[in-house]
């Protein structure tokens, strides 16, 4: 029998993601949506938060569905984010000892 993974429990195991760079975290999303498997769920992730079309509301407008559609939609917009805008890295400046 398969059972299923406990999927929270291997997430709470995971180190903080404190001091997780950007840099880090473009390389890890580039790395697993660069596979077909993770462009199918990037896919629907994607479709889940409207990208390819417009909100629609009924009218009266209820607020609350607004709110969560918005809310998905930005979601799937900072994943799309994420994976196509490289991060800057900190240009280094030199230091000049006075004499």
């Amino acid at each position: 029998m398969n059972e299923t993974p406990d999927v929270l429990g291997m997430l709470q195991a995971l180190p903080p993601v404190e001091g997780y760079a950007p840099m880090d975290r473009y390389r890890d999303f580039k790395d697993v949506f660069s596979t077909d498997q993770g462009k199918r769920v990037l896919r629907e992730i994607l479709s889940w938060g409207r990208v390819f079309r417009s909100p629609s509301f009924s009218i009266p407008i209820d607020p609350y569905a607004m709110a969560v559609t918005f809310g998905e939609r930005n979601m799937a917009l900072k994943l799309l984010a994420t994976i196509n805008h490289e991060p800057r890295t900190k240009a280094t400046t030199a230091t000049r000892k006075k004499e």
